[in-house]
């Protein structure tokens, strides 16, 4: 493990310590006994939740050991080419998370080179990398820019000096723009949400106001990294109660407004998705649980249609892509809610969102919410369609 990942991991366990992060697994041990006990008695709900269990912990585990199961080299130049088709050689699962270490790693080498990073994914270096790859690794660029310019704050302070953090955030902001390709900027910037909600917790409202004050899009970005943190949280890998829905709850509860709260929830039904992708009996047995939370949520779904939009393009080939989609719950309720929630959403993803988006070059835009099918509109107004700011909504 490199000094870097183990610092980073380190940051990580001292960051879990923030009381927020506590206080919903607190509550629900607390509050509703008999709900944590389902990890322990033998019902479909039990073997759900520790199916979930173990695929969140061979995620986080795949995350941290990404260079050394792909062979990132200690000094650069990186081969990217070849670290690529290492990263997809261990199988269309891991690979989606092992290319945003790549594009972390391939961040990281600038910063330890003593250099700021110039041209990443837009330069001859990058030049080759195959379209599939793009949102992985500038999600990947995206974590290694914030992680190092957020750097400098505590992991467990509750505030930061305003003009240092404000200055901080808009280097991050202007290096991912620079080190993006068009169209897929959102992928880098969402991770600044990630890296603020996973390593710095108390800092999460005050860097979302000021993003907020200078561009709602770069909000919008950062709400929805912090959401998909929320999934990774180390208490929410504690057995006591709906691990899932205190995610949401969280996600809800922190920000500000509702437009925050959509990217958010959005990106919290992310990582869901995505982690669970190979088991649905996970998600069905979520949504079936927590439907009056879920089921009439557009962030829900959106997140979720999102997901599957990113994760195609990313594995095309992936099988479990089609068997999530077509899954079918036991039980007549449960299989109708399924299809309304899950199904329906992602056949319209595969068959009309993504290819507009992808003709467009706007895959980026995935990476927060946004009502899909107001997106896609905006695209067929004409060129410049994209560019207007839409009216507020919260269509599916």
């Amino acid at each position: 493990m490199s000094d870097g990942n183990a610092a980073a991991i380190l940051d990580y366990s001292i960051a879990s310590l923030y009381p927020s992060n506590w206080r919903w697994a607190v509550r629900d041990l607390l509050t509703q006994p008999a709900e944590a006990l389902r990890f322990f008695v033998p019902t479909p709900g039990s073997v759900a939740a520790w199916k979930e269990l173990f695929k969140r912990a061979e995620v986080y585990v795949l995350v941290s050991q990404v260079p050394r199961l792909i062979g990132v080299p200690k000094s650069p130049p990186l081969p990217l080419l070849e670290l690529l088709e290492h990263a997809y050689a261990l199988g269309p699962f891991p690979a989606l998370w092992a290319v945003e270490g790549l594009g972390k790693a391939y961040g990281d080498s600038s910063w330890e080179q003593g250099k700021v990073p110039h041209d990443l994914l837009t330069g001859p270096q990058a030049a080759k990398l195959p379209a599939a790859s793009l949102l992985m690794m500038h999600a990947g660029i995206g974590l290694s820019i914030a992680t190092r310019l957020l750097s400098p704050f505590a992991p467990l302070a509750a505030a930061a000096p305003r003009q240092q953090l404000a200055r901080a955030l808009a280097e991050t902001v202007a290096l991912c723009r620079q080190n993006s390709r068009p169209g897929y900027v959102g992928a880098a910037l969402e991770s600044i949400g990630l890296v603020t909600r996973s390593f710095h917790p108390g800092l999460v409202q005050d860097a979302g106001r000021m993003l907020a004050e200078a561009d709602e899009a770069v909000a919008g970005f950062y709400w929805h990294g912090v959401g998909r943190a929320m999934f990774f949280l180390v208490a929410s890998f504690l057995p006591c109660g709906s691990s899932d829905r205190r995610g949401f709850e969280m996600a809800a509860s922190e920000a500000p407004d509702e437009r925050a709260r959509d990217s958010a929830v959005a990106g919290m039904a992310w990582a869901v998705t995505l982690v669970n992708q190979q088991q649905p009996e996970v998600v069905a047995e979520l949504l079936w649980r927590d439907r009056a939370l879920l089921a009439g949520d557009p962030a829900f779904v959106n997140g979720l249609a999102s997901s599957i939009i990113m994760r195609y393009d990313t594995t095309p080939d992936a099988p479990f892509t089609a068997s999530f989609c077509d899954y079918r719950p036991p039980g007549a309720e449960a299989a109708g809610l399924w299809g309304e929630v899950v199904a329906n959403p992602c056949r319209r993803a595969l068959e009309e969102w993504y290819p507009a988006l992808k003709a467009a070059d706007r895959l980026g835009e995935v990476f927060r919410y946004q009502p899909l099918p107001q997106l896609i509109q905006q695209r067929r107004s004409g060129p410049d369609g994209w560019g207007r700011r839409s009216k507020r909504g919260r269509g599916r």
